[in-house]
């Protein structure tokens, strides 16, 4: 053996071409699977050499145009992805930090848009239903977008998630804080606790005492042990409205506008409170 390497490594290097081809099919088992699928390709369809293009050069202008054209179509596409995987960047750069600490990682989910009656700012809204989607989302999770909740998961079907607005009248009441908006000398401290009602025409309200002086602009959160961990200190909206009540001068009636509502946005973020099993 050794013997006849010496003598095949004194032979000429053009007669030792098949040396190449052996040396890769030797390195095939340790070779990675994208560099073979690579090998045969280029051995099934070998790339254009310029004597394979057209001698017309009207032809040759013919075929150039249409590479032209082929390479802008994918240049167009992966722009388009690299949009797609931005904007859903966008919507996790926005979670605050406890929900990225969450044991279940936050899912991304399109809207449907037949599914919304952008008339019916109260209304539920059709959701697509992803791969691995129906082991992580249950029933009540909490939809997001930005730092805003928009709706909660109402059913989950066959092919469809039923997300139901925020201010949906079957929600029921909210428990729920005020604190301020913008930075103040109490800004740390919450004004009032309160407890939210909707009427089905796409607002919330609530009573609190005209003491804890709440202002237009006031922000509420989420402060509602019946609801998921995972929402609690979410902004439900804002408020719009504080006017004294005739029948109790000491109190304030409050209206509340969500920030974000669900007929406005094309995707939100589910926190899913799934663990793993099959619902």
């Amino acid at each position: 053996m050794v013997g006849a390497i010496v003598v095949l490594s004194m032979l000429p290097v053009s007669w030792l071409g098949w040396t190449s081809d052996l040396a890769d099919l030797i390195r095939v088992p340790v070779t990675p699977v994208s560099h073979v699928g690579m090998m045969l390709t280029n051995w099934v369809r070998p790339g254009v050499e310029p004597s394979d293009l057209p001698s017309d050069e009207k032809e040759r202008n013919e075929h150039a145009i249409a590479e032209r054209a082929n390479f802008r179509q994918m240049y167009h596409a992966q722009m388009l992805r690299a949009n797609e995987l931005a904007d859903q960047l966008r919507l996790l750069q926005d979670l605050p930090e406890d929900a990225l600490r969450n044991p279940q990682p936050p899912i991304i989910l399109h809207l449907d848009i037949t599914g919304v009656n952008p008339s019916d700012v109260a209304g539920t809204v059709e959701l697509k239903l992803v791969s691995g989607a129906t082991n992580r989302i249950r029933r009540g999770d909490i939809a997001i977008v930005g730092k805003d909740i928009v709706g909660r998961i109402a059913r989950i079907g066959l092919t469809r998630i039923e997300l139901q607005s925020i201010t949906h009248k079957d929600i029921g009441m909210i428990r729920a804080a005020v604190v301020r908006s913008g930075p103040s000398n109490d800004s740390s401290h919450m004004l009032a606790e309160i407890l939210l009602r909707s009427e089905g025409d796409g607002y919330l309200y609530a009573e609190a005492s005209a003491s804890n002086n709440i202002q237009i602009g006031d922000l509420v959160v989420l402060n509602d042990p019946s609801w998921p961990a995972t929402g609690r200190g979410w902004i439900l909206g804002s408020v719009i409205k504080a006017s004294p009540l005739d029948q109790a001068p000491l109190r304030q009636a409050l209206v509340i506008a969500p920030r974000r509502r669900v007929q406005d946005v094309l995707k939100v973020v589910v926190l899913g409170t799934g663990g793993g099993q099959t619902q």
